[in-house]
């Protein structure tokens, strides 16, 4: 479409622009110097110009300098995220489609609306994973913006804490786990893949995609690590395929028909064909297991690549690959064939034991889909069907599931509960199956952009709602008149505890990525010669274990690797998971053994760290951050609310002030670092109001 250049005066703007929006959705209204209102789609800046779009599909250009203070800074922040346009239509979209239900169901309204100072501490701690500085609370506080809300939210969204927070979801969802595996192998650099694909803001359905469909191991292609996760437990793997793409546990039905729902045997085997032909490592299957019975070669190698390179390591450097003195060696050589690749020689087959209709006990299964209509595998990959299946538009499940736990992210309580298998009848029966419809239609027409999705969410004015300070009843439907009050996850304590402790810069900060172990294992076996995978395994041998997770590649040496030592960092940055009886393990991060297995029940461990645990004694000591940064402040009435603005981000009640003034009176320093250890062990810390 042509571009039309506006070269302006504001009367000739007015008179083309004026009453003019974008069907179905009302554009924003831009207004000029001179009072003269534009409704357009905003596009971008080029050079000093802003790039809109009419009704009409035109697309113009408009001098920066033609329009008011608020718009240039507005247009300066959806130069970064995008229009908001259709963001509010569809808040507001949503709003009317809760309230009509909630009125249906004797609710006057949503809950009261959220005062501010709830407001910037709920959002630093839903979008950014942290508590705000004091210094971020009072800017929001201080500013006098109109819309200072949707800019928070925006300027959130576009910060490295988003990415952070959202990582600690998917973890827990996609049980993220670097070192729970056979033969000392790790998954590092899949996890650091997901990092940067949640920093890259990479949409939901090409994220699934290529861990369905990813070869090799996780040195040639990351993404790998989904499927290479449960190898030797290939059912289990499809199993969780099945809670976290599709919603639907089917696992019962490994054994025999579901005793509830109305999956049977032969549709647990007949779904789980698509993978039956995915060869994930080295050596021997039973005829039992998902993969028929046979030797199976180095995948993606040329054949007898495996065991030439033995014989050659065993002539030329002293290896004998069977002697129990050469274990590193097997290790290394098994870590390097946890190897993904398509074999039409394997199968998957029923059990010997199976009773279920569509097959016969060990017969070959053919991959049949549960639900929707049938994948197409002609000319594909049975892992390229099923994918394909997956995120097509006319899947039922794939988007509805998204979206109903972005949902959950945002609310504490997703619409359909438990967001990992429920049923058709349920999505019917939900408190707001209209709302979960424009969620699903939403997440399509985002084109599965998560950032963008969870925008719409908080610009609604049921989550800028007071939280519902009652715990739902989970035999009752919750009609959502707010968010649900609810305590912070493991990773947001532990971040809000880094910001005191280190300030903002802590959002910037990087641990280990793995990379040195990506590249020990990225061998072409076609081309790479036995000198060069030797070398490979030297590098192995001088880094196993936890090392390798905090291991970088370093500028200018490939064979010696940066390791990461510092420990102060956010928990996305961390070794996933945290090991145990740690602060992130004591208030309940998830072991990564089961989907959505992260912990909010409160303890005495939990107790006992917070009231003398070394995190909370460095955070409020007289010598902490928390304490030395209110040293510019004057007065003891300024430092009071200086504690209150830092550790719960609202101002004092004047009881509360006049308690910490005496404090401060009493004790000097040790008053302040006394008022923020009692303010960190209260209740309202730990809490999203």
């Amino acid at each position: 479409m042509k571009t039309r250049t506006f070269l302006v005066a504001a009367g000739a703007l007015a008179a083309l622009t004026s009453g003019l929006f974008i069907s179905p959705v009302q554009a924003r209204t831009w207004t000029s110097v001179d009072g003269k209102p534009l409704q357009a789609i905003f596009l971008g800046i080029e050079g000093d110009n802003y790039k809109f779009k009419l009704q009409t599909g035109n697309e113009i250009l408009v001098p920066k300098d033609k329009f008011i203070k608020a718009d240039q800074e507005a247009a300066e922040r959806l130069a970064k995220i995008g229009d908001d346009s259709y963001t509010k239509a569809s808040a507001r979209q949503i709003d009317t489609l809760l309230a009509t239900n909630l009125k249906k169901n004797g609710f006057n309204s949503f809950n009261a609306p959220l005062p501010d100072d709830l407001f910037v501490r709920r959002v630093y701690l839903d979008i950014a994973g942290r508590i705000p500085t004091r210094e971020e609370f009072l800017a929001f506080a201080e500013s006098s913006r109109p819309d200072k809300r949707e800019a928070l939210i925006d300027e959130l969204l576009l910060s490295p804490g988003f990415a952070s927070h959202l990582f600690n979801y998917f973890a827990d969802m996609y049980r993220l786990h670097a070192s729970d595996f056979q033969n000392g192998v790790r998954m590092d650099p899949y996890i650091e893949w997901w990092r940067e694909q949640l920093e890259a803001n990479r949409p939901y359905h090409e994220i699934v995609t290529e861990m369905l469909t990813a070869k090799g191991n996780v040195g040639h292609n990351p993404a790998a690590g989904f499927l290479l996760r449960d190898t030797g437990m290939e059912f289990d793997a499809f199993a969780n395929f099945g809670q976290v793409m599709i919603g639907i546990d089917i696992s019962c039905a490994q054994c025999h028909d579901h005793p509830f729902d109305e999956w049977t045997q032969g549709d647990f085997y007949e779904m789980a064909a698509f993978f039956g032909n995915t060869q994930r490592s080295l050596g021997y299957r039973p005829a039992d297991s998902m993969m028929a019975g046979g030797v199976i070669e180095m995948p993606n190698a040329p054949a007898g690549w495996k065991n030439n390179f033995e014989k050659w390591a065993e002539t030329n450097k002293g290896i004998v690959p069977r002697d129990q003195n050469s274990n590193q060696f097997r290790f290394f050589v098994s870590a390097l064939g946890w190897n993904l690749a398509d074999n039409e020689a394997l199968q998957t087959v029923f059990p010997h034991d199976f009773i279920g209709d569509g097959g016969k006990p060990n017969e070959v299964a053919n991959p049949r889909t549960l639900i929707g209509d049938a994948a197409k595998v002609g000319g594909k990959t049975r892992r390229e069907a099923i994918t394909q299946w997956l995120t097509a538009p006319e899947n039922p499940r794939f988007a509805l599931v998204i979206a109903n736990r972005m949902w959950g992210r945002a609310f504490g309580q997703a619409i359909v509960e438990p967001v990992n298998d429920f049923s058709d009848e349920q999505i019917k029966r939900s408190s707001q199956p209209e709302v979960l419809a424009h969620l699903m239609r939403e997440m399509r027409r985002v084109n599965y952009d998560l950032r963008e999705f969870m925008r719409i969410l908080y610009n609604t004015r049921a989550y800028q709602s007071v939280a519902s300070a009652e715990e739902p009843d989970l035999t009752k439907a919750y009609y959502f008149p707010g968010p649900v009050l609810r305590r912070m996850r493991a990773e947001q304590a532990w971040d809000s505890m880094m910001v005191l402790a280190h300030g903002s810069e802590i959002d910037q900060k990087k641990g280990g990525d793995g990379s040195f172990y990506k590249k020990i294992l990225n061998i072409d076996f076609n081309t790479a010669t036995n000198d060069d995978v030797w070398r490979h395994y030297e590098m192995w041998q001088n880094l196993r274990g936890g090392g390798s997770a905090m291991a970088m590649v370093s500028e200018g040496d490939d064979y010696n690797p940066v390791l990461v030592t510092d420990n102060e960092l956010r928990a996305s940055e961390l070794p996933q998971p945290a090991p145990g009886a740690s602060m992130l393990d004591t208030f309940g991060q998830s072991d990564r053994r089961i989907t959505d297995d992260h912990n909010y029940d409160g303890s005495v461990p939990q107790v006992l760290a917070l009231m003398n645990g070394t995190v909370t004694q460095q955070l409020t000591g007289i010598s902490s951050k928390v304490v030395s940064d209110l040293e510019e402040l004057d007065g003891p009435d300024d430092k009071v609310r200086g504690v209150f603005f830092t550790l719960l981000n609202r101002f004092p009640s004047k009881e509360e002030l006049d308690l910490g003034v005496g404090m401060i009176e009493d004790f000097g320093d040790e008053g302040i670092s006394d008022l923020a250890w009692a303010l960190m062990n209260s209740p309202e810390f730990l809490y999203i109001q």
